[in-house]
């Protein structure tokens, strides 16, 4: 028995170096992380970190990223370069394009998204603007921008935090999931036109994962409910699979649930059983 474990564990660390290895041929030493000092962005700049790749974090709340970043910084042997931005903010991107073109950094994780739970008009006119902003027009303008900066004939990686809540209508999030539609369909439509530029593109649809954000919604659990992943979990997962597919969807359950409500079940029946177990998780 001991024999077997030690022989697994080898093989394990093998199959990791070789997986990290790959990873940093394939998208250099630096990566950024978009909304990266907490939650699944943090857990995306632990997995870079671990991998050996130095680390752009970007974020607005300048406490959380220095945390993150001092954490980071004492647990791998990897550069952390903090960036305090507001991403809602257009005007913030030209210095974080600079800072990518300057160190080379040839991956963009964007993970950032204002998503809070409530009915469509309990939101602010400013509240709709903040959604498209954050959500939509900055990783849009990033990417156009990003793809400017990429040496010809060099690869590079675009992963995106879209969400289930944007493959159907679902009430209680209506704004939130809009956005997150359209980048879903950003990723996907970028997956197949950039393929020719060895550039790989790719969305990862997470449904409920185990955040301070998440878990500040309050969901009540039913049997009807999402499985709650974990973070690390997903963000390795998505990474492994960054380069191989146009969607991701992290966990059995997500899966499962995915291929029934759209190989199986009309649209109108899939869209139904969504807003009823939104229903039931937050207003019942």
């Amino acid at each position: 028995m001991w024999i077997l474990t030690q022989t697994y564990k080898f093989l394990a660390k093998g199959i990791i170096l070789s997986i990290m290895q790959r990873f940093l041929m394939r998208y250099g030493q630096w990566g950024l992380v978009a909304g990266g000092a907490e939650g699944l962005g943090a857990a995306y700049s632990e997995i870079l970190a671990r991998w050996g790749v130095n680390v752009i974090l970007v974020d607005v709340d300048q406490e959380k990223l220095t945390a993150t970043s001092n954490r980071l910084k004492e647990l791998y042997d990897v550069e952390i370069l903090q960036l305090n931005a507001d991403l809602s903010k257009i005007g913030n991107l030209e210095a974080i394009i600079k800072k990518m073109a300057e160190v080379g950094c040839r991956l963009i994780i964007y993970n950032a998204a204002y998503g809070p739970v409530k009915g469509f008009l309990d939101n602010t006119m400013e509240e709709l603007d903040y959604y498209i902003d954050l959500n939509a027009r900055m990783p849009i303008h990033m990417i156009y921008k990003f793809l400017e900066i990429i040496p010809e004939g060099k690869p590079a990686g675009i992963l995106m935090m879209s969400s289930l809540a944007g493959l159907w209508g679902t009430q209680l999030v209506v704004p939130y999931g809009a956005t997150k539609a359209f980048d879903y369909n950003l990723a996907e439509g970028l997956h197949y036109e950039l393929k020719k530029k060895d550039i790989d593109v790719m969305a990862c649809c997470a449904g409920a994962t185990d955040t301070p954000n998440y878990q500040s919604t309050r969901p009540k659990k039913n049997f009807l409910g999402p499985s709650i992943l974990k973070p690390h979990c997903v963000a390795e997962k998505a990474l492994r699979k960054l380069g191989k597919k146009a969607i991701f969807i992290p966990g059995f359950s997500n899966q499962l649930t995915y291929f029934l409500l759209t190989k199986v079940f009309p649209r109108s029946f899939s869209a139904g059983m969504m807003n009823r177990v939104m229903f039931k998780m937050y207003r019942d």
